[in-house]
C-alpha cells in the first residue's frame, strides 16, 4: 500500500515511517526540503516538497491509501515570543489548508486525511486538590471561533483547516494527541535530564493532569483507525488511565532508578518561560479516549509504569 506522511522527519513521523517501511508499505514524505528527507531516509521513501503540492500536482495524493499530516514546529522548543507563537500557528494551519484543499479537489478519489491535532483543543483545565478532574472526551462541546488560551487557539484553528476536505466528503480524522512518550525523542528527551542528575521531581504542585500515550499505542491506534472506516472527526489519542504530573514524575524516577522528590516551583518556571510554562508545564487537561475504547481498541501500555518500563529497558539511563 502507498502511504503519505506530511512532516515525516519529526519524532512521530520517523516512528510511523520506519514502522510502515518495515511492513512493506510504499511511503512518500512531504516536507520543505527533499534533501532533508533524503538525509533522513536515503532512497527508502519518495521525497516530495510542498511546492509540488502547491503547484496543483494532485497525483501525489490520489493513489495513496492514507495521508497523515504531522506538520508543525515544536511547541516547546523556543520561548513564546509573539513571532514564535505566529510560527507555531501558521506552520500547522498553512500546510493543513493546502492538504485539505487538495483532498477536496480529488473528492471521491481522495485518500482519508488523518490530520494531527492536540488535546489542547479542549482548553486548560483547573487542577483538583485530590485526584483528577472529570475527563474531557470527543463529545465535549466548545466554540471553534473562540479560545480560552493559546494552545486551544492553535488546535481549534488547526482542525478548522480540515473543513474543505470534509465539505467534499473526504474522510477526515482529527488526531488529538496527548503527550507522546517514546525512546528516541519527544517530551521525555527533555524531562529525563534533571532526573539523571538526581534533581527530578514534580513540576509546580504536581496536581495538573498529565494525559499521555506510548508512541507504539499511537501508531497502532492509527493503524486501527485506518481499518475502522466509519470513524471520522476527532479522536483522542491518550491512554485510558490518566495521571497527575506528580504521578508521572514518580513513575519516571522509578523507571530510571533515580529520585523524584525535588519539586520545580511554578513561580520559577513562569519567570523563565512565561506563558509557555503556564500552558505546557503547570496546567493541562484530563482527557479520555472514548472513540477508541468504544471501538474496542486495546492499548498495549495502558499504565504509565508499563509504558516507561518498556521505553527504558534494558538501558535505564540510555
Amino acid at each position: 500500500m502507498h502511504r503519505v506522511i506530511a512532516g515525516g522527519t519529526g519524532f512521530i513521523g520517523k516512528y510511523l515511517t520506519e514502522k510502515w517501511l518495515a511492513a512493506g508499505h510504499e511511503v512518500t514524505i512531504i516536507g520543505r526540503s527533499k534533501q532533508k528527507i533524503k538525509d533522513c531516509y536515503g532512497d527508502a521513501v519518495t521525497p516530495v516538497e510542498w511546492d509540488d503540492l502547491a503547484d496543483d500536482d494532485q497525483s501525489i495524493l490520489q493513489h495513496a491509501q492514507i495521508v497523515v499530516n504531522l506538520c508543525g514546529v515544536n511547541i516547546g522548543e523556543k520561548s513564546w515570543t509573539p513571532q514564535r507563537k505566529e510560527e507555531i500557528l501558521t506552520s500547522r494551519t498553512h500546510y493543513t489548508k493546502l492538504l485539505s484543499e487538495t483532498c477536496a479537489k480529488l473528492s471521491d478519489h481522495a485518500p482519508p486525511l488523518f490530520n494531527a491535532s492536540a488535546i489542547g483543543v479542549y482548553g486548560l483545565q483547573e487542577s483538583e486538590s485530590h485526584g483528577l478532574p472529570i475527563p474531557y472526551d470527543e463529545t465535549e462541546p466548545f466554540d471553534y471561533q473562540e479560545a480560552p488560551d493559546f494552545l486551544a487557539k492553535v488546535a481549534r484553528q488547526w482542525e478548522l483547516k480540515t473543513n474543505p476536505a470534509k465539505a467534499h466528503g473526504v474522510r477526515v480524522v482529527n488526531l488529538r494527541f496527548g503527550i507522546v512518550l517514546g525512546a528516541n525523542g519527544g517530551v521525555l528527551k527533555k524531562l529525563i535530564t534533571p532526573f539523571k542528575f538526581g534533581l527530578g521531581g514534580p513540576i509546580g504542585n504536581g496536581q495538573q493532569p498529565f494525559s499521555w500515550i506510548h508512541i507504539e499505542d499511537l501508531a497502532d491506534a492509527i493503524e486501527f483507525l485506518i481499518q475502522k472506516k466509519y470513524i471520522r472527526g476527532p479522536v483522542n489519542l491518550v491512554s485510558p488511565l490518566g495521571i497527575t504530573q506528580k504521578q508521572f514524575a514518580k513513575a519516571l524516577g522509578k523507571a530510571i532508578h533515580r529520585p523524584s522528590i525535588i519539586p520545580t516551583p511554578g513561580i520559577v518556571l513562569k519567570m523563565v518561560f512565561g506563558q509557555m510554562a503556564d500552558e505546557l508545564l503547570l496546567r493541562g487537561q484530563h482527557v479520555a479516549p472514548k472513540i477508541l475504547t468504544d471501538a474496542e481498541f486495546e492499548f498495549k501500555y495502558p499504565t504509565i509504569d508499563k509504558a516507561l518500563d518498556n521505553i527504558f529497558q534494558p538501558n535505564p539511563c540510555g
